[in-house]
């Protein structure tokens, strides 16, 4: 039996798998992406938490681009992530962006 859910899901936003450096994957959801000062970011989410209103998304740097290895790092410095949250926030579709 088919689950419609997880056929939509999959049909309306990418999904793509992290290791970490202990070697856990994580599965994420791509819910928007911008290019800015010549880097491209990613707004993500932990899968799992897709269903839930009020979750936490994570802004991704890609870094590296190695065949069909693509490699991404958390926006740490504040400043880089207020500016780059300031412009997914300009872009809001179906999500909404506070700044805790």
């Amino acid at each position: 039996m088919s689950n419609h859910f997880e056929e939509e899901f999959e049909e309306e936003f990418e999904v793509v798998s992290m290791e970490d450096e202990q070697g856990n994957e994580t599965e994420f959801v791509i819910i928007d992406h911008i290019a800015s000062g010549g880097n491209r970011y990613l707004l993500v989410m932990e899968s799992n938490l897709i269903e839930q209103e009020e979750a936490d998304a994570i802004i991704l740097k890609e870094v590296a681009i190695n065949a069909d290895d693509v490699t991404y790092e958390w926006v740490e410095e504040e400043k880089e992530f207020e500016r780059i949250s300031a412009l997914f926030a300009t872009h809001e579709g179906e999500y909404d962006i506070r700044l805790d």
